[in-house]
C-alpha cells in the first residue's frame, strides 16, 4: 500500500468514527393503549425479554438517548398507567428514580442508560442492589451488636 493510500485509508477511519451513532432501544409504549405495555420483562434467568415494543431512539442533534419508565397514578379512582419511552432531556436525577406529586395523579419517573432498561423489572442496577445488600447487612449487624 502506497504512502498516500494509507493517509487516505486512516483520513477515512477517522472521518467514519466521528460520524458514528451511538443509538440506544427503549420500550416505547402506554398501558393505556396497550394493556401487555404494563407487565414487559426484562431478561432474567429464568425469562427472555419482551421485545415488542423495543425501538429505536432518535435523539435530536447533540442530545444523548436514555430510556425512561413513568408510572401514574390517579388518586380519583385509584387506577395507575404506565408508560414507557425514550428520554432525550436530562431529569434532575440521572439513572434513578423520583416522585412528582401533580394535582390529581402522582408520577414515579424511573430513567436508565441501557438497551431496554425501562422494562417491568426494577430499574436499579447492579451497583445500587450491592449497596442496598452491604446497606441491609451492616445495619442487621449493628442491630444484634446494639441489643446486647
Amino acid at each position: 500500500m502506497s504512502p498516500t493510500m494509507f493517509i487516505y485509508a486512516v483520513c477515512l477511519g477517522l472521518v467514519a468514527n466521528f460520524l458514528t451513532v451511538s443509538a440506544i432501544r427503549c420500550h416505547q409504549c402506554n398501558s393505556h393503549d396497550n394493556e401487555d405495555c404494563g407487565g414487559l420483562v426484562v431478561n432474567t434467568p429464568r425469562a427472555q425479554r419482551d421485545n415488542q415494543y423495543l425501538t429505536d431512539c432518535t435523539p435530536p442533534s447533540g442530545k444523548e438517548a436514555f430510556c425512561r419508565k413513568t408510572v401514574i397514578k390517579f388518586e380519583v379512582d385509584d387506577s395507575h398507567r404506565i408508560e414507557r419511552s425514550c428520554g432525550y432531556i436530562p431529569e434532575k436525577i440521572q439513572n434513578a428514580c423520583f416522585t412528582a406529586d401533580n394535582e390529581g395523579y402522582k408520577q414515579i419517573i424511573c430513567t436508565c442508560p441501557e438497551e431496554g432498561c425501562n422494562g417491568a423489572t426494577s430499574l436499579l442496577g447492579a451497583r445500587q442492589v450491592g449497596y442496598s445488600l452491604v446497606g441491609s447487612v451492616v445495619s442487621l449487624v449493628a442491630a444484634a451488636v446494639f441489643s446486647r
